[in-house]
């Protein structure tokens, strides 16, 4: 009989597939594979035969095996992969493929921190699911980053035994690896899935992503089973046999192999005489075949493998020893040759063995009696805790699995101690889902116990409702820590009422749908109950309490606390405390007149944090600080703030900052006029936007973006209808007013601008976006000629005279106030006011570089003086139409060129006034002539000295203007209307 281990036969199509599919990946275009089968059916040997043709091809196979035992830690299969693809680096190629990712991945790889010593600890950050996007990304790109030298194949084995937050990991890997060298083959047990396994969501997600490959295993055919038979057994068979054994096992190549097995064990096979009679019953399933194959082993082996089947499908020989008292190491290893003999166990290396298969452990665990496995898992559990007795973290989820299912006298508290510990590590290692199914399981062990410990099951109440936040189960979070709550409220344990307090009102804040007084009332209670010594904790409520007010719309109440907390704080001499203190303050709008104190505020902030290593409040303030100069027109330190929050930020790796960075600098580009680096910008903000994210930066970037290039047409049904969809948005309302003016539909501008005005526009709300709102409604007012709101309009902007008009989150610029004030001043006829206003505008617009808001306040100028016709306003007029023309065309500012275009035909001047038919403007006659004779946007380009960009803009506008569907067509209308190059 074949000694040489386990045969294989058949599966040619699969490993065809897989072949295929890493020679696609080894070319730069990532893989996944998903392989499927029922138990034994040969799923990870057919994995396992890639190695060969990845080997012939330079590419590394790295194994990650999940466990059917509860006792693994979180992310155990990849916790495998990333431990053996460091191995095969050097420090310095592993330093440099971990980048800024090596404190995160460390913080779960226990072999990476081991090896790498010299990087600060990852930075906590406030929203847990940042704070997993930048754990999952620093693994991917990990895993990217190595697959650059050779191609990766990471093979994840018996996925449904995969945990929760596994899972997740592997579907955000399969949404990056498509331009990568990296090949992931996730193999799995279709028999074991139901629609409420954890599996099947997972699955569900990845079969939507266009290179995920699916492959179902079935059993062999006839002739397949005759040559496995044949090779295992190291003979031929009689047909009849090879017949009953495929009719018997339905092809499964295990329950084939165990069959053989079985047989040779019997002494059936002898190459001199067949020792097979004619007729043979053959076991009827897996099971009975792998307990009759246990059945021809010693008791003494028996015995052995079936404390080994408590331990798990992998063993280590120190534990089995320990958990197999009083039998010697002697006897047990006797045992376990003979185990190996039999082909049902088999040797890992460093003393560490494992079943041959999951069903043979699975055979063995199911054969023991109730009281058996009890000891037996007691057994096991102290042999862990000796064994580790120095560092129990890395069994701990072991040592609660096996203390629970013993459950004998005194198990059951060390079961509830192990599983809190285990559920802290899982949650520290941003595995909620595993966290929260621990604590649970205390919990449940906790009601076990003949006597109460409420103060016991308050904090375990405590740990779960945290854990059930930070997954996003926010009504089982409530749940959880008003339970809390109840229990410390009942045993005035006012610090534990405070932590369940403040737990509730995160959630609140966080979830629109999740409102409700309760929040308030029990920090209030806590407030109320903690003692003036434990300051540090007041602090932290009060700053929770400020929040939940200001966002049940009581500022000034909110503004008080906030303003309390840090005034409590600095009397700590504790930088975290202050820090986080004062990072509350950054939810708050604020006045003009209160611009200065929120920068000394900002600048404490970012130098608070980076002192408490507390890099999101760091970051925070700088974000700040950019906004806040952006108002006092001081462009080159928010270009600075800018840049501190990117670095920053490489090192936090949030998405929502890093929208928020994009954000910044297309809207400083949008300011310069910069309108193609604006687009760029703008593009991937939208590729990187999280639609779970309450703030979005890129629509309004989108809505200024068009509205200069005068596309505003496309977005205009869009938009409409979103804003009367949503009544609650009223910040788009000004807006949805102003597209109505510049798509030139002034009644409906007129009849929104006029419910808006309501109550001298009371329902405008007074935040971080009033300013924007306010400049939004002071053109629509001009543009409608409504004087009698112009008055109130100009009161409510003043505040801001001598600043500029930035969106809260600084994602939104719009230039000197001065302008708008300068429009609403010439509404009334106020002459000197607006020439006043205009000239200001001018200077603060130049100082900052806002070229595009410049060539506005140029035109806005001009507007005023023709209107206001004092000698020598028409030349004045006519120089700063020709500024803002020439800006215009030269940034691509095809709105304003349009606007330009039309004041200008109040002039008799060649250079600036539209000369075309259908309302072409000088510059767009210059393109269609370009244009007509056959050049391409580029060439337009260099002869015009103008961006493509702009070439596009001219081009589209012509096409609309003219009616034309194409290039060609705008041709023949240039040669029908005369308007050839020369």
């Amino acid at each position: 009989m074949s000694t040489g281990g386990e045969v294989f036969v058949g599966r040619s199509y699969e490993i065809g597939a897989l072949c295929t599919a890493l020679d696609t990946t080894s070319s730069g275009n990532g893989r996944m594979v998903l392989l499927a089968g029922e138990p034994g059916i040969g799923k990870t040997r057919t994995a396992s035969q890639l190695t060969k043709y990845a080997t012939e091809r330079h590419a590394r196979i790295v194994w990650g095996r999940c466990h059917e035992e509860a006792g693994a830690p979180p992310y155990w299969p990849w916790i495998q992969i990333l431990s053996a693809v460091a191995t095969g680096k050097d420090t310095d190629e592993l330093r440099r493929d971990l980048d800024g990712g090596a404190a995160d991945i460390a913080d779960i790889v226990p072999d990476i921190r081991a090896r790498l010593t010299d990087f600060d600890p990852p930075s906590t950050l406030s929203d847990p699911s940042e704070t997993r996007f930048r754990l999952f990304s620093s693994i991917t790109q990990f895993l990217i980053r190595s697959s650059r030298r050779q191609p990766l194949v990471l093979v994840l084995d018996d996925l449904h035994w995969a945990d929760t937050p596994a899972l997740r990991l592997l579907e955000f890997l399969a949404q990056e690896l498509a331009e990568s060298r990296l090949m992931v083959i996730g193999i799995y047990r279709d028999t074991d899935l139901s629609r409420q396994h954890r599996l099947s969501d997972t699955l569900g997600a990845l079969t939507r992503i266009p290179h995920v490959l699916r492959l179902h295993l079935s059993g062999l055919n006839p002739e397949d089973v005759r040559q496995f038979v044949t090779t295992t057994a190291g003979m031929a068979l009689p047909n009849a046999l090879t017949t009953a054994i495929h009719n018997q096992t339905e092809g499964n190549p295990l329950f084939v192999n165990e069959v053989v097995r079985f047989l040779a064990q019997q002494g059936r096979f002898n190459r001199d005489v067949l020792a097979v009679p004619p007729t043979i019953r053959l076991p009827e399933g897996i099971r009975e075949v792998i307990g009759r194959r246990l059945n021809l082993l010693s008791p003494a082996s028996n015995e052995t493998l079936m404390v080994a089947a408590v331990i798990g499908r992998e063993f280590a020989l120190d534990i089995l020893v320990r958990a197999s008292h009083p039998l010697s190491e002697r006897a047990i290893l006797g045992s376990l040759d003979e185990a190996i003999a039999a082909h049902i166990i088999e040797e890992l290396g460093s003393e560490r063995y494992q079943f041959t298969h999951t069903l043979v452990r699975i055979t063995l665990y199911d054969e023991l009696r109730t009281g058996q496995r009890r000891q037996l898992h007691h057994a096991v559990g102290e042999a862990l805790e000796s064994v580790h007795r120095r560092d129990t973290k890395p069994v701990l989820a072991d040592l609660a699995h096996h203390f629970r299912a013993a459950g004998m006298s005194g198990d059951v508290e060390r079961a509830i101690d192990y599983t809190t510990r285990a559920g802290q590590s899982a949650a520290s290692a941003l595995a909620f889902e595993e966290a929260i199914n621990l604590f649970q399981n205390a919990l449940d062990m906790l009601d076990t116990r003949s006597s109460e410990d409420p103060d016991r099951r308050c904090s375990l109440l405590l740990l779960l409702g945290d854990a059930q936040r930070k997954s996003n189960e926010y009504d089982q979070a409530l749940i959880s820590f008003a339970a809390a709550a109840d229990i410390a409220r009942s045993r005035h344990n006012y610090i534990a009422l405070a932590e369940a307090g403040c737990g509730y009102a995160d959630i609140t804040w966080r979830s629109t749908s999740h409102l409700d007084q309760r929040s308030a009332l029990l920090l209030n209670e806590a407030l109320d109950g903690l003692s003036p010594a434990e300051v540090a904790v007041r602090v932290k409520v009060m700053g929770s309490l400020a929040r939940d007010r200001l966002h049940a719309g009581k500022v000034d109440e909110a503004k008080a606390l906030a303003s309390e907390a840090v005034g409590m704080a600095r009397g700590l001499n504790d930088p975290a405390a202050l820090a986080t203190s004062l990072a509350g303050l950054a939810d708050f709008p604020w006045q003009p007149s209160e611009t200065e104190q929120m920068l000394a505020e900002a600048n404490e902030m970012a130098e608070m944090g980076e002192r408490a290593n507390d890099l999101e409040v760091a970051l925070r303030g700088h974000f700040r600080r950019a906004s806040l100069m952006l108002e006092l027109g001081d462009i080159p330190a928010a270009v600075e703030a800018i840049e501190t929050m990117s670095r920053i930020n490489t090192r936090l790796r949030q998405p929502f900052f890093a929208l928020f960075e994009l954000g910044l600098k297309a809207t400083l580009a949008l300011a310069r006029g910069a309108i193609e680096e604006a687009e760029g910008l703008i593009v991937q903000n939208v590729k990187m936007r999280m639609p779970h994210k309450a703030h979005d930066p890129a629509s309004l970037l989108i809505f200024t973006l068009r509205r200069e290039q005068g596309r505003l047409r496309d977005l205009g049904p869009m938009v409409s209808m979103f804003v009367r969809s949503n009544p609650a948005v009223a910040t788009w309302r000004p807006g949805l007013a102003l597209l109505y003016v510049e798509l030139g539909d002034l009644d409906a501008a007129r009849t929104l601008f006029t419910e808006l005005a309501t109550n001298n526009f009371a329902s405008v709300p007074r935040d971080g976006r009033f300013a924007t709102c306010m400049s939004y409604l002071a053109e629509v007012c001009a543009a409608v000629g409504d004087t009698a709101h112009a008055s109130v309009l100009y009161r409510l902007l003043s505040p801001w005279k001598g600043r500029n008009i930035v969106m809260g989150g600084g994602t939104g610029f719009w230039g000197s106030s001065d302008r708008f004030l300068g429009l609403l001043a010439t509404l009334q006829g106020r002459w000197l006011d607006a020439e006043r206003h205009f000239r200001e505008a001018l200077g603060m617009n130049e100082r900052a570089g806002a070229f595009a808001h410049l060539a506005h306040t140029e035109h806005d100028y001009a507007a005023m003086l023709l209107t206001r016709g004092y000698p020598g306003d028409a030349a004045c007029a006519l120089v700063f139409l020709r500024k803002a023309g020439e800006r215009a065309a030269t940034l691509g500012l095809t709105m304003l060129a349009a606007k330009v275009a039309a004041l200008c035909g109040r002039f008799d001047d060649p250079v600036s006034k539209t000369t075309g038919p259908d309302n072409l403007t000088s510059r767009e006659l210059e393109v269609l002539r370009l244009l007509a004779i056959g050049r391409s946007n580029a060439d337009i380009a260099l002869v015009l000295r103008i961006g493509q960009s702009t070439v596009a803009t001219h081009v589209h506008n012509i096409l609309a203007k003219t009616d034309c569907a194409n290039r060609t067509e705008a041709a023949a209308y240039a040669s029908r209307h005369g308007l050839q190059a020369n």
